[in-house]
């Protein structure tokens, strides 16, 4: 009796633990699309982070298909490692707003319906990029209908709103491990349309299979990468429209880096802004010509460019005046009633002076360089009522320094007085 009740215990166990081990066992050998080895190393990325529907900037400037301010003709990258030694035939890109691979795609039943409303893939034309596979031989499929299960890809070829799907014309092996690259869209007419919602999520199922035609139990491969669309940041700044011109009988102040203002002569004398045009007491004679310099210094962003015009009267005392060179280019001429004025290249007061570059000297006042024999210089009375442009840019002016030089004869008929003149130079841009 006692063998008896002994027996059927370790019977019993022994039994639960074949029926134990079974139990982990057969599941092992069940075929299941779940055997699939996943794609290691997925990347998507995204030309464009913009809803689906924006296609301007700010301003109403319309932003290149591909660009990063375009969500409505987007570019999409795929990167990724197949890690299957193996035949590859197909590969199916699926759009979802889940991305579980069992999971329903759509759970809102159609695109109209999913929290990723507006995304379209259907305009996608060609495969823009291959690269990394053993055989770069891919070809968009534009002919498999995939609108039934298990895709449910919605739409008929080729314009499936949600998947892209591509094939080649027999199946190609690869030798793991490969790092591919697949890309989309990114022109006027191939592209890819972003979700119509900000910051709206959206997942890419990447599945491969054995054969050409995406069958269910062929799968060899899959994984997801996710973009997400967002909010865009419009940033307002605003910039004035500028111009800065100075003017002053001495160059001693260095341009710099900020274009600093040339400041007014400081001594008492001759007094600030003024100017001595003769000897050291400004005496003009009948046997030697005599010139002085003032300058003037110009930074301005005018989009049409800027003109630098005198106007002013001759030198006067009274009702005797030294007459005016006039309007064109003339030699200076000793014992002769003459002044002048013109832009000098020549002085460049050590780095301070004459820089002209985008601001051109105009004629006849570009020719006042050289000595008193070469130099040539013109003045315009009619400048009082309308200012005469002496040099021009056609666009804006960094920082640039005109050296003005004027000349002052006379003839033994000029009597004998204190002769004047005040001289305006002004600075005009087009904006």
């Amino acid at each position: 009796m006692k063998f008896f009740r002994t027996v059927p215990g370790r019977l019993a166990a022994f039994l639960a633990a074949v029926a134990f081990a079974i139990g982990i066992i057969i599941p092992v050998f069940l075929p299941s699309m779940a055997s699939a080895a996943q794609l290691q190393e997925r990347k998507l990325q995204i030309s464009s982070s913009a809803n689906g529907t924006v296609t301007t900037n700010i301003s109403g400037v319309a932003a290149n298909p591909g660009d990063g301010g375009n969500g409505q003709k987007t570019k999409e990258t795929f990167t990724f490692k197949l890690e299957t030694t193996g035949n590859i035939g197909s590969i199916l890109i699926q759009y979802c707003d889940d991305p579980i691979k069992d999971d329903a795609c759509l759970t809102g039943g159609g695109m109209g319906t999913s929290p990723i409303n507006g995304f379209n893939a259907s305009h996608v034309a060609s495969i823009v990029t291959q690269s990394g596979f053993s055989t770069n031989n891919w070809l968009l499929d534009s002919s498999t209908d995939l609108t039934g299960a298990p895709w449910t890809c919605q739409g008929s070829a080729p314009g499936r709103t949600n998947c892209i799907a591509i094939n080649r014309a027999s199946a190609a092996s690869e030798t793991a491990p490969e790092a591919v690259t697949l890309a989309f869209g990114g022109t006027s007419t191939d592209y890819i349309t972003n979700p119509t919602a900000d910051n709206q999520a959206f997942f890419a199922r990447i599945y491969t299979f054995s054969d050409t035609a995406y069958t269910a139990a062929n799968m060899v491969d899959y994984g997801t990468v996710v973009g997400s669309t967002a909010q865009q940041i419009d940033i307002t700044s605003k910039v004035k429209e500028v111009l800065n011109f100075s003017v002053s009988p001495i160059a001693t102040v260095a341009p710099g880096t900020t274009c600093t203002p040339l400041t007014d002569n400081p001594g008492p004398t001759p007094p600030p802004g003024g100017l001595t045009l003769g000897d050291t007491n400004g005496v003009l004679s009948f046997t030697q010509p005599y010139d002085a310099h003032s300058y003037f210094r110009l930074s301005t962003n005018t989009n049409f460019g800027v003109n630098v015009a005198y106007s002013g009267d001759t030198l006067k005392n009274g009702t005797n005046q030294i007459n005016p060179i006039g309007g064109t280019a003339t030699l200076s001429a000793v014992n002769t009633s003459q002044f002048g004025l013109g832009l000098d290249s020549g002085d460049t007061q050590g780095g301070n002076g004459y820089s002209l570059n985008l601001l051109a000297p105009q004629a006849p006042y570009n020719q006042a360089n050289g000595t008193f024999a070469a130099a040539k210089f013109a003045f315009d009375t009619a400048s009082i009522s309308a200012p005469i442009v002496m040099a021009q840019s056609t666009g804006p002016v960094a920082c640039e320094t005109g050296s003005v030089r004027y000349i002052g004869n006379i003839s033994t008929a000029v009597p004998a007085g204190i002769y004047t003149t005040t001289i305006t130079y002004i600075a005009t841009g087009e904006y």
